[in-house]
């Protein structure tokens, strides 16, 4: 029982290990967003 929660939690080391590795190495791409000229933004305020 002993051996099956040590093999449990070093998986679970791994899984975390990975993650953070991912997390600081992970670059997303960038994208370039195309708006069209006839379109308006409102801006109504926000302080109501």
């Amino acid at each position: 029982m002993k051996k099956k929660l040590v093999i449990e939690m070093v998986i679970y080391a791994v899984i975390v290990v990975i993650g953070i590795i991912l997390m600081f190495t992970y670059q997303p791409e960038e994208h370039e967003i195309v708006i069209q000229k006839d379109y308006e933004i409102e801006w109504n305020g926000g302080d109501d």
